[in-house]
């Protein structure tokens, strides 16, 4: 099988170690990306780790995230799914056999986000959908509290939480504008 990314290089299964006698997947010697097949994925349970032996070139020529590949196993071009994490990145998977490719260090980002057991619902539109709403909502509560100050906007957040389920809230509201607009039309 030859990698996706390095497209002449091969990849190799690691032998089971003396501690583990886990069977890892396919890794690339090159690039240190690693295939995963759907079936190891359901008989390993996400218990294998990336492969420590195979460190790849700092100085890669390409950027793995770049560019998808073809399957290792012949089906064609793989599909990407976008995973917004820390910084974001891009999973590949084959639409026929449903292996994965994890460029280097995307597995443990997945494992230490507790993210291996969902793994499929990367490529559906509802999880890309939920996440870029999460997102696109810590980026604006983010950006309030640099404008308003720490203190206010917790204060603020703060007393969001205590009228949020309050049967009153509308009317709480109400009454908030009123006295910041009544404290304007004093002062001038």
């Amino acid at each position: 099988m030859k990698c996706p990314k390095c497209k002449d290089s091969v990849l190799i299964r690691p032998l089971p170690t003396k501690e583990s006698r886990v069977r890892q997947p396919y890794s690339c010697t090159d690039c240190g990306g690693m295939w995963v097949t759907r079936e190891e994925m359901d008989s390993q349970d996400g218990v294998f780790t990336e492969n420590p032996s195979l460190e790849p070139d700092a100085d890669l020529p390409f950027d793995p995230d770049k560019r998808t590949g073809l399957c290792p196993l012949g089906h064609g071009l793989l599909i990407r799914a976008r995973v917004d994490l820390d910084p974001p990145f891009f999973l590949e998977r084959c639409s026929a056999c449903g292996g994965i490719w994890f460029d280097k260090g995307e597995w443990n980002r997945i494992a230490e986000n507790h993210l291996i057991d969902n793994l499929s619902d990367f490529w559906t539109s509802s999880w890309q959908r939920k996440h870029r709403q999460e997102k696109n909502r810590q980026s604006y509560l983010e950006m309030n509290k640099s404008i308003l100050g720490p203190e206010l906007y917790e204060e603020i957040l703060r007393l969001a939480d205590t009228l949020r389920d309050h049967p009153e809230k509308l009317r709480a509201m109400a009454l908030l504008r009123q006295e910041i607009l009544e404290s304007k039309e004093t002062a001038n």
